[in-house]
């Protein structure tokens, strides 16, 4: 195996970001054995792991491709809480601090956290970036928003998929 990872790995070592993403393949399969022992922990196909809709957590999204949103960032749990509790994955919007702001985005502001802080206001979810991702990439929770801003971002959300209801 190991002359198999020589061969195939050679070529790639002197290209741009090859550590970056070394290091990424690295970590994943911590990151995958951290998934296998939270399914282990399962009791009446509840996850042991269990996010709230609106709350923040900081999330590993990994070394991704392109201008998708890699790194460690903040994000916002959009699925139902019932679902949370079962499923092993979640969906989530990304949180950015740059000062961009497209109509994609929906701006944070202080009076948008019902509980916890951000380092950077105002910031934005990122509404076009909605993924979803294994509970393993969760690292903690920071905080949790308003109602009145998960309806501004579901509405976003919305838009920006060209769902519109009469």
């Amino acid at each position: 195996m190991l002359d198999y990872v020589i061969e195939n790995v050679t070529k790639y070592i002197n290209r741009k970001n090859f550590k970056r993403f070394f290091d990424w393949f690295i970590y994943k399969f911590d990151l995958n054995d951290k998934s296998e022992k939270l399914e282990k922990k399962r009791k009446n196909n509840l996850h042991p792991v269990r996010p709230r809709k609106g709350e923040i957590y900081l999330i590993e999204f990994g070394q991704n491709v392109g201008k998708e949103l890699c790194n460690t960032h903040m994000g916002i749990i959009m699925q139902d809480s019932y679902k949370n509790s079962i499923s092993s994955t979640i969906v989530v919007i990304p949180i950015s601090s740059s000062p961009k702001l497209y109509d994609t985005h929906e701006k944070i502001l202080e009076t948008d956290l019902e509980e916890g802080k951000l380092n950077k206001l105002p910031s934005k979810a990122k509404a076009e970036q909605i993924t979803c991702i294994d509970k393993s990439r969760l690292v903690y929770k920071i905080g949790k928003m308003t109602p009145a801003f998960m309806n501004r971002l579901e509405k976003r959300l919305l838009k920006n998929l060209s769902i519109f209801f009469d």
